[in-house]
């Protein structure tokens, strides 16, 4: 064997290593770390995957800029949701173990009759490890006329605790973050949030 080709080998041997080590090193900091969630990777609708850049993920502490992208994305998938206006997105835990936590981007639109403002349209995102957001889907409230919810969620958190005794209820989704529930975490009482 060559001199070259020994050269050449124990390079591709130290590569070998060094990927494993970094892969190992990024295994062990998340199993560290407690996560082991990972977020599912968008299935863009072809308005969004054409326009692009939706199939990335976005920082989850960032509320703002959740709004914004998630304010982009109604407007691409519901020309109707153009101009509406994102409130401070909502945090939605999971209910079961394994499943990702979500975002929800509530988007509102000035009332015609001048009463201020209307729940419109809802955007979700779902998180993973690392604290990144992966763009999950948008529903159009307004299509659903006289019976849409004017406010996300439905029932407030003031309103979850008086009824399900307990200072602090969480707000989870079992299938969809659009429709939760407030559960007392102590007693596992749970009441829809939607309602």
């Amino acid at each position: 064997m060559s001199g070259r080709a020994v050269a050449l080998a124990a390079a591709a041997v130290a590569v070998f290593f060094a990927v494993t080590l970094v892969t190992l090193t990024h295994v062990i900091s998340n199993s560290a770390s407690g996560c082991a969630i990972a977020a599912p990777r968008p299935s863009l609708p072809a308005s969004l995957r054409a326009l692009g850049g939706f199939d990335q993920s976005f920082d989850a502490t960032n509320p703002n800029a959740l709004a914004q992208v998630g304010q982009n994305a109604a407007a691409v998938v519901s020309p109707n949701l153009d101009g509406a206006i994102p409130l401070q997105p909502v945090k939605v835990a999971a209910a079961a173990a394994g499943q990702p936590a979500a975002v929800v981007v509530p988007l509102a639109a000035r009332d015609s009759a001048g009463n201020g403002t209307r729940l419109v349209g809802l955007v979700s995102f779902y998180v993973g490890c690392g604290g990144r957001a992966y763009f999950g889907s948008v529903a159009n409230i307004a299509a659903q006329g006289s019976g849409a919810p004017v406010t996300f969620p439905a029932v407030g958190e003031s309103t979850a605790a008086a009824q399900l005794a307990t200072s602090t209820p969480r707000l989870i989704y079992n299938s969809s973050p659009f429709t939760p529930e407030w559960r007392n975490a102590q007693s596992g009482a749970t009441i829809p949030a939607g309602e």
